[in-house]
């Protein structure tokens, strides 16, 4: 992510006009140089000329202040909406593993990380503004006397190697901070997504406040005081070492070198004009330390979260009949993050099948490997080894959308979104005739393309994620544990009767569920156990499973 890239005209037009005004402000203080030279040397002052040349010199300054702001506000404003937009499409393309594990810092990247960013764009405008303000009074000085301008860079110099030396250490501060920041945003979701269990016992609430995340806000509030404490040490250094010059000037180097009063008096106004210029530059520096620090985080983000992804392999071409899918050998091993006793876990071999128009059962027990297993079919997770056919041909890669497009899932964590997205010309008709098959056509309407409601019961909520999922019309249907939520009769419908209706409609059937009473109605039944999968299909017909009545 570059920040730099792209705006040089922009940089290079903010910049001109800065100095345009830095010049017009340059003016104004000839002119006072001019009045004082005049008094010491008893010269005729003509008030009109200065007046006219002191007038010019503050329109020049207004005007182009006036423009270089505008101009800044709007430019600041469309580099925070580009920079975010770059967070974002870094997000879309990213791997379902590395958004899990970074989720806390995409947030923080999103809104402190690109608003340090931005705002150093800005910064460096306005330090290149005051470096060339101080090069013109360093020249102008030059002309009074040199041998005190050299007296003065020494100066200069000896203070910004105190500062400099010292601007790394703040810089590992400042990163220190912003990894409590992503403390904090992890915590904060945390309370948010359990706010309920909270409710119901405040003291859980509590102990997540004051165990880490009153830990994180003090840990970040004590980092940024110390880099702070850094940087302003060093401004009081430096204050304290242009007062001293000041000094040295008006009671030994004038002399020492034998300068007239009147030139004497003309330096020491220039250094007390630089001093702001120099100042702000000084102030600027801590900004534009948290925004490298920023930068880096947002690069280290990008790295983990696209540098798992190989590139792109050209997609497979669109499959216009899905016949059937073969999956040979497939391993998955789980990896925890780096520094984490988290022992992994993973999957296979698996050797799975599906044929057009199958309805197929997973069941096993909890953490035998059912949810990744479907997160490896539906190309979310990346199988380590093994082969995947699609209509006896080999898939060049599960990761590119015309694998994906095969399949429409609905998860046990399912997210329901109000409206059809990604889905063109919508049939409303066929949409009603869904919602009174699922029984909630009296709760929910289609309006303009989206649901009057999704304010419904988990169960409900899951109907129409489903109903989502069949408009899609997407030839694999991904079900998982979806009749958990359903009440009896509803469960027992979706069994007998809407499973019967999908295959009707050309869907393919991969559900997982434990409702060992309707495993009948399935054409074939696998069983998931320890990370490997057998097809128990005789099995099914068990007289020990409860045979069930259609009617």
């Amino acid at each position: 992510m570059n920040i730099i890239k792209g705006h040089w005209g922009k940089y290079t037009y903010f910049a001109g006009l800065s100095i345009v005004a830095a010049l017009g402000n340059m003016g104004v203080v000839y002119l006072i140089n001019r009045i004082i030279n005049d008094f010491f040397t008893k010269a005729i002052i003509l008030p009109t000329v200065y007046l006219l040349y002191f007038v010019a010199s503050l329109a020049v300054f207004v005007v182009s202040r006036w423009l270089v702001s505008i101009g800044i506000i709007r430019f600041t404003q469309g580099l925070l909406q580009r920079t975010r937009r770059e967070v974002l499409l870094m997000i879309l393309r990213s791997s379902f593993t590395s958004l899990t594990r970074n989720k806390s810092r995409i947030y923080t990247a999103l809104t402190r990380d690109t608003d340090n960013i931005v705002n150093a764009s800005i910064n460096l405008v306005d330090i290149l503004t005051n470096v060339v303000i101080v090069g013109i009074c360093f020249i102008y000085m030059a002309t009074l006397s040199w041998k005190l301008l050299l007296c003065m860079l020494g100066l200069i110099m000896f203070t910004l190697a105190i500062y400099f030396f010292s601007v790394k250490r703040a810089e590992e501060l400042f990163k220190q901070a912003l990894g409590h920041n992503d403390t904090f945003v992890k915590y904060l979701n945390e309370i948010l997504r359990g706010f309920k269990e909270i409710t119901m016992e405040p003291a859980k609430g509590a102990e997540i406040a004051g165990t880490h995340i009153e830990n994180a806000i003090s840990g970040a509030s004590t980092l940024n005081q110390k880099a702070q404490i850094n940087f302003l040490n060093n401004r009081i250094i430096g204050q304290i070492a242009f007062y001293v010059f000041i000094g040295l000037v008006m009671l030994f180097l004038g002399n020492m070198f034998g300068i007239s009063k009147g030139v004497l008096v003309n330096f020491i106004f220039l250094v007390l004009y630089i001093w702001s210029p120099i100042e702000t530059v000084v102030l600027l520096i801590p900004n534009l330390s948290q925004a490298s620090t920023s930068l880096k985080r947002l690069t280290e983000l990008e790295d983990q979260m696209t540098g798992t992804l190989p590139e792109e392999a050209p997609p497979i071409q669109a499959i216009p009949r899905f016949e059937r899918l073969n999956m040979t050998n497939i391993c998955y091993e789980y990896r925890p993050e780096e520094n984490n006793d988290e022992p992994g876990f993973g999957i296979g071999p698996v050797s799975f099948n599906i044929e057009k128009g199958e309805v197929v059962f997973i069941c096993g027990g909890n953490g035998s490997g059912k949810t990744t297993f479907i997160n490896i079919l539906t190309g979310i997770l990346p199988h380590d080894t093994g082969d995947i056919l699609i209509n006896n041909r080999p898939a060049l890669s599960t990761r590119t959308t015309s694998y994906r497009s095969l399949f429409a899932p609905v998860f046990s964590d399912f997210h329901l979104f109000d409206q059809f997205y990604g889905v063109q010309d919508v049939d409303s008709k066929k949409v009603t005739t869904y919602l009174q098959l699922f029984e909630i056509d009296n709760k929910v309407k289609v309006e303009d393309g989206k649901f009057s409601t999704i304010n419904l019961s988990t169960g409900q909520r899951k109907r129409l994620a489903l109903i989502c999922a069949m408009i899609e019309r997407k030839p694999v249907l991904i079900l998982d544990e979806f009749a958990a939520d359903q009440d009896p009769h509803f469960k027992r419908k979706f069994y007998t009767k809407i499973i019967p209706f999908l295959k009707d409609e050309g869907f393919t059937l991969v559900a997982i569920t434990h409702d060992d009473n309707y495993y009948q109605c399935s054409d074939r039944l696998y069983k998931m156990d320890t990370g490997r999968i057998y097809d128990i299909s005789e099995e099914k017909y068990s007289p020990s499973w409860n045979n069930i009545s259609y009617e």
